[in-house]
C-alpha cells in the first residue's frame, strides 16, 4: 500500500514538473523573441551575457529543458506502468519488470539532477540581476514600455526556475524511495 502512495506522489510530482518545464521553456522562447527584436548591435551582447552568466546559451537552455521534459514524460509513463501492475493484483513478475523499467528511465534524471539543480539556481540568480542590467540598456535600444514589461516579467521567471529546481529535488527523493 505504501508503494502505491509513493507512486501516486511521484506521478503528481512528475505532472507538476512537466508543466513547470513547459512554463520555463516558454520563458526561454519569450527571451529569444525579445532578443530578436533588439537592434543588431545589441543582440550578440545580450546573448553573450546569458551564456557567460549561466553557462548555457538560449538554444542550450531550450535543449536542456526539452530533454528534461522528455525524461519526466518517460518517468511518468513508467511509474504508471508500475501502478498498473500493482493494480492488476500485484503479479510479482509484472511489478518487477515495470519497476526495472522505472529504474532504467529514471537513471538519467537522477544521475544528472544535482547538475540540473545547480544550473537552475544559477539561472535564477542571473535573472534576479536582470532588472539592473535592463535599466543599463540605453533608451535608443530599449524603449520604456518594453523595458517595463521585461522588468515586470523577471520575478515570474525567477519563480519558475526555482519551482523547477524544487521539483527536481523532490523527484530525486521520490525516485530513490520508489525505485531504489
Amino acid at each position: 500500500m505504501q508503494q502505491k502512495e509513493e507512486l501516486e506522489s511521484l506521478l503528481k510530482t512528475c505532472e507538476s514538473a512537466k508543466d513547470s518545464v513547459d512554463a520555463f521553456l516558454r520563458s526561454i522562447n519569450d527571451y529569444v523573441a525579445v532578443v530578436e527584436e533588439l537592434p543588431a548591435i545589441a543582440k550578440p551582447l545580450v546573448r553573450r551575457d546569458l551564456e557567460s552568466n549561466t553557462g548555457l546559451s538560449a538554444d542550450e537552455w531550450k535543449a536542456f529543458l526539452e530533454r528534461l521534459g522528455t525524461r519526466y514524460s518517460s518517468i511518468c509513463d513508467a511509474a504508471q506502468r508500475v501502478t498498473g501492475a500493482l493494480a492488476n493484483g500485484g503479479d510479482d513478475a509484472e511489478v518487477t519488470v515495470a519497476t526495472a523499467t522505472l529504474n532504467e528511465v529514471s537513471a538519467p534524471l537522477t544521475e544528472g539532477a544535482d547538475i540540473a539543480i545547480e544550473q537552475l539556481e544559477t539561472m535564477a540568480i542571473y535573472m534576479e540581476g536582470l532588472p539592473e542590467k535592463i535599466n543599463m540598456i540605453p533608451e535608443a535600444f530599449l524603449k520604456g514600455d518594453s523595458r517595463d514589461e521585461l522588468i515586470s516579467s523577471v520575478p515570474g521567471r525567477v519563480e519558475r526556475a526555482r519551482a523547477l529546481k524544487e521539483l527536481l529535488e523532490k523527484t530525486k527523493g521520490e525516485l530513490s524511495t520508489v525505485a531504489g
